[in-house]
């Protein structure tokens, strides 16, 4: 059941103290290659914590995304408001701090942008050695609780759904029409595997490394965008949606 935080009165939202979670995703404003909007790492999560919640048995109260994210990566691109990460860390310790303030004892952190989880993984980290198991926080990408239905659905080989790609190209296809200049979809095969470092959405990387998001084509894109249809993204969307509903229900 999706309850939006800003949209409650404080003694009501007093009420649900007992009974629900709280739940926040953390995007990103940059590039998405010359076809997506540079607001599609928020535009994506929003629509899926927002229909999550509507999935969700149990009350989930959602609070305000945050649109702003740790985006250094895309500065040969304009359109980029990339943050440090320590106050972006510090950012989300004190939302965290202020929802056990308001009484509250459960919430997720949901990750809409690769770039933030570095220092979100530092928040739960931070929260938890000074609040223990009094106040469960758990932190996830949307895609990766529903990885088995997403490589089912996707027809691009590893290295053809990152930033831009079949994933998030269809999933705006089928969200947001309007924001998706298809004329404008630059064709390209997958990104060639590394040893220990395969470049995907769903890819195993054995090490991190810092790398601009020009390296594999100057559109600033990773994958095929070019398989990307509407009819995907709806599945897409399904599939992320409902595993993430169910990953939430799982901890009521």
């Amino acid at each position: 059941m999706l309850i939006r935080w800003t949209e409650l009165s404080y003694p009501d939202l007093g009420a649900y103290r007992d009974q629900a979670a709280v739940m926040i995703n953390f995007a990103s404003t940059e590039q998405h290659s010359l076809h997506l909007p540079v607001g599609t790492d928020a535009f994506l999560g929003a629509a899926v914590t927002e229909r999550a919640a509507e999935l969700c048995h149990r009350p989930v109260l959602l609070l305000p995304q945050v649109c702003f994210g740790y985006s250094p990566h895309h500065r040969f691109a304009p359109g980029y408001v990339t943050m440090p990460q320590h106050l972006l860390k510090e950012y989300a310790v004190s939302i965290c701090e202020n929802v056990i303030a308001n009484g509250f004892s459960q919430m997720f952190l949901v990750n809409s942008h690769g770039g933030n989880q570095v220092y979100l993984s530092a928040a739960v980290n931070e929260i938890g050695e000074k609040h223990g198991t009094e106040f469960q926080l758990r932190e996830l990408q949307y895609w990766d609780v529903a990885r088995e239905r997403i490589s089912a659905i996707r027809e691009s080989e590893l290295g053809g759904m990152g930033h831009a790609g079949e994933f998030e190209t269809s999933m705006m296809m089928y969200l947001r029409p309007d924001l998706v200049q298809e004329e404008k979809i630059v064709p390209c095969g997958p990104v060639a595997e590394r040893p220990w470092f395969q470049k995907d959405l769903l890819g195993s990387k054995a090490y991190q490394r810092f790398h601009r998001f020009d390296e594999d084509n100057r559109e600033g894109h990773i994958g095929q965008p070019q398989l990307a249809t509407a009819q995907k993204g709806k599945a897409f969307f399904e599939s992320v949606t409902e595993e993430l509903a169910r990953f939430l229900d799982y901890f009521d």
